[in-house]
């Protein structure tokens, strides 16, 4: 979970954001000045994809016009902004 949060704020940081490091139980990316900010609200955790799936489970296998994947309709795929 560290090394996946380590990654995110260090590729924000690239683009340009203050990042903060919470002692590795959260982390935050901001830019900009001012009263009025934008919010994204995600995680970065991934549960074990486990069995039974008729296609790979990471691979985004599009069939019939319809996706199948592990977390394709989950808070990691879309994002929350406010």
């Amino acid at each position: 979970m560290a090394q996946a949060l380590d990654y995110t704020l260090s590729l924000c940081q690239r683009m340009g954001f203050h990042t903060k490091n919470a002692d590795g139980l959260y982390g935050y990316a901001e830019i900009g000045e001012g009263a009025e900010i934008i919010g994204c609200l995600g995680h970065l955790d991934v549960v074990p994809a486990g069995d039974g799936w008729h296609y790979p489970p990471y691979a985004g296998t599009i069939d019939g016009g319809r996706l199948y994947g592990r977390g394709i309709s989950g808070a990691v795929w879309q994002r929350r902004v406010w």
